[in-house]
């Protein structure tokens, strides 16, 4: 997740929109100075504007005249005279005792580990804020099992508690008050419902966000949701920055008893420093003004600018994502690119916003976020509409992007006005692309001449993957192939490839560690996190898949025509993913490329390769092998190859077969770097009638206690360019430690690739270091993946412990 949040983040840093220096002298909350010049300030979560305020400003400075600029000590010993004071009006105004933290993420992880115990169920939403997410982490290392839910779905949320209700004494749900993306809502109400229904049901809720601009005394939009009374089976917290004005994290308790549990040995709120005494004295300025009429004040006029900005935005085509009364406000722009773009034009034009990218929001729901301030006049909310509209426009032409797409991609109606609909120019104008639903219909000349050369995906391979993976009556196993060719104007080829639509496992490419409890709930239900991918080349093969003229001006262009008809293929088939495989790693011409059109990388197993062939003894072949690997063919390989009869078969007789295909079980069930579904029985079957397959197998002599039946099985494919690709393996496990007999089917594989006189051997992915063994080069691969939310992802991530392989 770190690599590829990285990634995603890297674009927009080189980009100058993230990671940016204000260079004013002073500050006002209206204006900031960027890159050299002022721009209007549309990003802040200072909604009430009151860090600016005279009495906030006054109380920081008191305070550190009182008290010098820290207390430096644990509040476990003693706490600054200061917190006593803020304490007591933190509990006016919400009813309630409150701990006091440092900042919001501290709060958490003094709180959460605190009250929660192995014996609880903890539930996510799916957007709940990352800091509360990471608290919860490191109780998946004390045992507390963990589960997520998509976002605010109460239903989803039901059913949980009846599944899990009879296993756990309390079931936790942790959400946020106001979502910080979208700035939509908790069912607050809806969720105390549930909670009297189900006595289990305890919550968890982070009101950072909508803290001070809603709520009597500005408790927030949680507490406004609830006669301003703290529910019984709530733990409430909130923040003292953002719309407060000063800065610190609350939690605040239904009951004395977790009060007193978090206060007396919270974690970090034992052991961290304590709040500076210039915080302290602006928060508690900032206090006197929540207890004080004036709150109210400063709450109608935000309200007032809010409602200005929705009305405003009504007179446009602009893609609203979720119109409410809270002060954030999200539009859509799908893709990094025009994110990107138009945060650029936006700052360039004297207006700045935040851009909202993967993973607070999925890769397909990109767009900006924008805040409404105090600090906001209404002649400025006015220029922001007006430039707004401006540059978006611009920023669709720019990126070949369309209202229609936007909305399609957020679930949004489509666009009313004919301005609003009219797509930028196609690509189609310069660009011809080519489908087809066969191999057969694509010219075997053309298609080997440039793909066929890689692997086992030649023409004649596809042709028996296309005949292998239909009439199999399960969905995994039943795939829908489809070939594309991009060519210019002038008829020059620029991209040829192909897809398959599929059914796979969503763990594919996670940790191995993360795929055994994966396996163990497939154990009950065998499509657990499965759904229906758009997977360049297919589940079966591996390889570069896609030929792309990167030498042309146009490349680009070829490869967004080609997204865009993977994307139609996406939703034709309801797939949830787009999947493009094995593309070179350390490409950052490509990784940016696909970034900015809305895709992740992931990275995947390296592919292994052997290219010095065409020796003629042992001698020559150890001379291809470096020093290391020539000690370790004697030491590990050599040494056990008079254990075994070795035969190249083009056919296994039928018990031979169905022995070699349970070989291949095992490996499959114990392998699980790259998870996907077992093959069917058919794939080996056509394998076995098939002139460019051809079997190794390796029996163990009967002097060593062989049975005649093969211990390691090689499923190795012949294409038309030479290329000996090793595609599957099976092997009996009990020889495999004492006869090396893994070791020794590669070595066979290179042997039979050499005797062909072939110019290659591919040697799969997986088991690297073996395979350098026998003279491969591992070459690192990634894919890039763009599903339509993070939701499995992100719940893989926060639900599930990682262990050390």
């Amino acid at each position: 997740m770190l690599d590829t949040v990285d990634s995603v983040l890297s674009v927009s840093k080189k980009n100058g929109i993230i990671h940016l220096h204000a260079q004013d002298e002073t500050l006002d909350g209206q204006h900031l100075t960027l890159n050299g010049h002022q721009v209007l300030h549309f990003g802040t979560c200072g909604y009430l504007g009151l860090e600016h305020h005279a009495d906030l400003k006054k109380g920081a400075i008191d305070a550190i005249e009182r008290y010098g600029t820290q207390f430096p000590m644990s509040r476990t010993y003693v706490s600054n005279p200061l917190y006593a004071q803020l304490e007591q009006m933190v509990q006016q105004m919400y009813k309630a005792p409150a701990v006091i933290s440092k900042n919001c993420p501290l709060a958490h992880l003094t709180t959460i580990p605190s009250l929660i115990r192995q014996t609880d169920l903890v539930i996510l939403d799916h957007q709940v804020h990352a800091s509360v997410q990471e608290a919860v982490k490191k109780l998946l290392s004390q045992g507390v099992s963990v589960e997520m839910i998509r976002h605010n779905n109460l239903e989803m949320l039901e059913d949980r508690i009846l599944k899990q209700r009879s296993k756990y004494e309390r079931i936790w749900y942790m959400a946020d008050g106001v979502y910080s993306m979208y700035g939509d809502f908790a069912p607050i109400k809806d969720m105390i419902a549930l909670a009297e229904k189900y006595e289990q049901l305890y919550l968890y809720v982070d009101d950072a966000h909508g803290m001070s601009w809603a709520g009597e005394h500005g408790t927030g939009y949680v507490m406004s949701q609830m006669g301003n009374t703290l529910y019984r089976k709530m733990v409430l917290t909130a923040n003292l920055g953002k719309a407060f004005g000063a800065c610190g994290g609350l939690s605040l308790f239904p009951n004395e008893e977790w009060y007193h549990k978090v206060n007396n040995f919270g974690g970090p709120l034992t052991f961290s420093v304590q709040i500076e005494p210039a915080t302290l004295g602006a928060a508690i300025a900032s206090a006197k003004i929540h207890l004080s009429e004036e709150i109210y004040t400063l709450q109608k006029e935000l309200q007032n600018r809010i409602a200005y900005f929705n009305l405003l935005l009504k007179e446009t085509d602009l893609p609203l994502v979720h119109e409410s009364n809270s002060p954030i406000f999200f539009i859509g722009t799908g893709t990094m690119d025009m994110g990107n773009y138009l945060v650029q034009a936006l700052l360039q034009d004297g207006v700045y916003v935040n851009l909202a990218t993967f993973p607070a929001v999925p890769t397909k729901n990109i767009g900006i976020r924008i805040t409404i301030s105090l600090n906001n006049t209404y002649e400025d909310i006015e220029e922001l509409v007006k430039r707004l509209q401006v540059n978006f426009t611009k920023a669709l032409e720019a990126t070949n992007q369309t209202q229609d797409k936007i909305r399609k991609a957020f679930k949004m109606t489509p666009a009313i006005t004919v301005a609003a609909a009219k797509a930028t120019p196609a690509l189609e104008q310069f660009y011809k692309l080519k489908t087809y639903a066969s191999i057969q219909e694509v010219d075997p000349n053309i298609w080997n001449g440039y793909l066929g050369k890689h692997g086992m995906f030649d023409w004649n391979g596809l042709n028996f993957l296309e005949k292998t993976f239909s009439g199999n009556g399960a969905a995994e196993h039943d795939w829908t192939f489809r070939y594309y060719q991009v060519e210019d104007e002038q008829g020059k080829l620029l991209l040829l490839t192909f897809s398959v639509i599929a059914l796979h496992k969503e763990d594919i490419f996670s940790r191995v560690s993360v795929s055994k409890v994966v396996e163990k709930e497939r154990e009950l239900n065998p499509y657990y996190l499965t759904s229906t991918g758009v997977i360049l080349g297919s589940l079966f093969t591996e390889g570069n898949h896609l030929y792309l003229n990167r030498e042309h001006t146009g490349w680009k262009s070829a490869l967004k025509l080609l997204m865009e008809e993977l994307s139609r293929e996406q939703e034709k088939a309801g797939a949830s993913n787009v999947m493009l495989r094995d593309f070179e790693a350390g490409d950052q011409e490509m990784d940016e490329f696909m970034v900015a059109q809305g895709f992740v990388k992931a990275d995947m197993p390296e592919s292994c390769v052997v290219t010095n062939l065409g020796w003629k003894t042992e001698t020559e072949f150890l001379d291809t092998l470096t020093k290391e690997n020539r000690r370790n063919y004697s030491r590990y390989i050599k040494r056990y190859e008079h254990y075994f009869d070795v035969e190249v078969r083009d056919q296994l007789p039928e018990a031979e077969l169905d022995h070699a295909i349970s070989l291949f079980r095992n490996v499959k069930d114990k392998n699980l770097g790259l998870n996907i579904f077992l093959f069917p029985d058919k794939v080996f079957r056509e394998m076995n009638n098939d002139p460019y397959w051809e079997f190794i197998t390796l029996k163990l002599k009967k002097e060593f206690g062989g049975t005649g039946m093969p211990v390691a099985v090689c499923f190795c494919h012949k294409n038309a360019a030479k290329v000996y690709s090793f595609m599957l393996t099976g092997l009996d496990y009990e020889y495999t430690h004492k006869f090396g007999a893994y070791r020794q089917a590669l070595l066979q594989i290179v042997k039979r690739a050499n005797s062909l006189g072939y110019q290659k051997a591919n040697l799969g992915i997986s088991a690297t270091l073996e395979k350098k063994r026998v003279g491969a080069t591992a070459y690192p691969k990634v894919a890039y993946f763009q599903a339509k939310d993070n939701y499995t992802l992100e719940m893989l991530e926060a639900t599930i412990a990682i262990e050390k392989e």
